[in-house]
Order: structure tokens, then C-alpha cells, then sequence
């Protein structure tokens, strides 16, 4: 019953993405600082794994990050499967999904690319991130990379555009002080930074889909 659905995704993101615009919109900070990326960030791919759930609506996963290392500026933070870009790795579709499996056990040959969302610079700890849009077929059983990942959560599609999901807060987070801060609250766990902003471009391209 997805099928048109991820055909017609696959379709949109071959075309021009709403980009910044949409991304904005759950920034913390309107800073053109997302968009300047510098000469010596790292790269890093990241996943949006869309799948089936228990009752056949389509979701994404999303990790906890495990907070073990002082030094990891996401430590505890919501993001999507993913991380830094190996030197084995060909491409961010290479990293997205090795990532993925290591994080969380997705058999790499079972991942359809769909296609890949606008780019964004984490100026906060310098990595240049490329989202990664991908289908799997049905709803896995996962196996959790324990020093990387806590937990995962599994969102439907259908919570994240309810516009009761995204909620406002001042937030605090070492230094960062935001006033109003957008985020989303998803099975209240605060989604925010760059990871919101990732969803909320893709969540403008799936409303496009007929």
C-alpha cells in the first residue's frame, strides 16, 4: 500500500528541494551559519529510514545517543542513524548506510535509496551532514550498537505532521541559551537542532507527494 507513496517520494527528491526554507523553520538560532560550511569541517551521512511499523504506517527511526564521551558535542541528543564518513566509504549514501547498520543492525542490501535531502552545516561541533532518504519494506528487528545508541524511537509519519508535534522552549545546552526554541516532541523526547531541521525539510517534500 506504500509503493506509490515512496515511487512518488522518489520522484520529488530528484527535483529542486525546498532547502533552507524549510529548514529554518525548526532552527534554533536563524543564523547563516547552517549554510557556510568550513574548509576543514567533517563529513558525515546521516539516515532517514522510513519503514513500515507494527500497524503497516509508514515511520522513521530516530537514535538516542548514547552519552558515555564528555567530548561528543550530541551526546544524549535525538538524531538519525548516522555518523562520520570513513575513509572506505565512497559516497554519503556509503555512510548512511553503514552507519545505520552498525548503529542499528538494517541489513545494508535491504535499504532502498530514495534519494538525498539539502545539505547542513553543524557549525556547533564542525560537521557537514548529507541526509539520506531510504525504504525498508517492513518493520525490523533491531540490533543496537550499545556505545553508540540507548534507545531508538519509532515515529509515524502521521505524528510528525500533526502540528501538535512541534512545540516551543527556552532551552539551555552548556553554553546555548535559546529563547522560543522550535522542536518536536515526539513520545516526549525533545527533537530540536539539526535533526529537526533535516525532518522538517523532508516533512515539506512528503507534503508535496500526491
Amino acid at each position: 500500500m506504500h509503493i506509490s507513496l515512496i515511487e512518488s517520494l522518489k520522484s520529488k527528491l530528484l527535483q529542486d528541494l525546498p532547502g533552507w526554507d524549510a529548514q529554518k523553520r525548526m532552527s534554533p538560532v536563524k543564523t547563516a551559519k547552517y549554510r557556510e560550511t568550513a574548509s576543514d569541517a567533517k563529513k558525515a551521512g546521516v539516515m532517514l529510514l522510513l519503514h513500515p511499523n507494527e500497524d503497516n504506517d509508514l515511520s522513521l527511526f530516530y537514535i538516542k545517543r548514547a552519552s558515555h564521551n564528555p567530548n561528543d558535542k550530541h551526546g544524549g541528543q535525538i538524531s538519525f542513524p548516522g555518523g562520520q564518513m570513513d575513509h572506505e566509504d565512497k559516497d554519503f549514501v556509503d555512510t548512511s548506510i553503514r552507519e545505520t547498520y552498525e548503529e542499528i543492525g538494517i541489513n545494508p542490501t535491504e535499504i532502498e535509496v530514495l534519494g538525498q535531502l539539502t545539505s547542513i552545516y553543524v557549525f556547533a561541533s564542525n560537521f557537514y551532514v548529507q541526509p539520506v532518504v531510504g525504504f525498508l519494506p517492513y518493520n525490523p528487528t533491531l540490533v543496537l550498537q550499545e556505545s553508540e545508541v540507548d534507545y531508538t524511537i519509532q515515529t509515524s509519519l502521521e505524528t510528525l505532521t500533526d502540528p501538535s508535534t512541534i512545540q516551543t522552549k527556552d532551552f539551555k545546552f552548556g553554553s546555548f541559551n535559546v529563547k522560543n526554541m522550535p522542536y518536536y516532541n515526539i513520545q516526549n523526547e525533545v527533537l530540536w537542532g539539526a535533526t529537526a531541521m533535516i525532518t522538517s525539510e523532508f516533512l515539506t517534500v512528503l507534503d508535496t507527494v500526491s
